[in-house]
Formats: structure tokens, C-alpha cells, sequence
């Protein structure tokens, strides 16, 4: 009574082939048709963060030199005149 059990080993189940995934803001610069590779869209997004950082840091003095300055001598007249209540 020998019981003989065989096992077939072949692999039923196969993890399917990973596809690489695109960052979005690559895609979208892909789409655009400007560029043809990954790495150049990559350099295309590096000068936008670049351009956008220096904007973010000349916005503010824009807004600043269109404001105009208050005389220090009316100042100084609002600031008695609140003290002197």
C-alpha cells in the first residue's frame, strides 16, 4: 500500500510585471508636447519651481513700493493726540 502523491510545480499564479507609474505634473508636462522624455519634462518643472520661488520672493516688494509712506510728523500728531485722551 504505497500511496504515491505527486506534486505539480509549476506556478499557478504569477505577480504580473510592475508598470512604472509617472508622477502627474511629469505626465502633464508630457501632454503638453513640449518636451518628449521624462528627464527633460523633470527640467522643465525644475525651472517652473525655480521662477515661481523667485516670483513668491519679488511679489512682496512690488506691494511694498506702491504703498505710500506716512510722514513722520503726522505720526507723531496722531500719537499726541491719543495721549492727550
Amino acid at each position: 500500500m504505497a500511496d504515491n502523491i505527486q506534486f505539480d510545480e509549476e506556478q499557478q499564479y504569477q505577480r504580473p510585471e510592475s508598470v512604472e507609474q509617472k508622477p502627474f505634473f511629469v505626465r502633464l508636462v508630457l501632454a503638453t508636447g513640449i518636451v518628449s522624455g521624462d528627464k527633460q519634462a523633470g527640467y522643465v518643472l525644475l525651472g517652473v519651481a525655480a521662477l515661481l520661488i523667485i516670483l513668491a520672493f519679488m511679489i512682496p516688494s512690488f506691494m511694498n513700493s506702491s504703498q505710500t509712506s506716512v510722514p513722520k510728523s503726522m505720526i507723531d500728531a496722531a500719537m499726541s493726540r491719543t495721549m492727550q485722551r
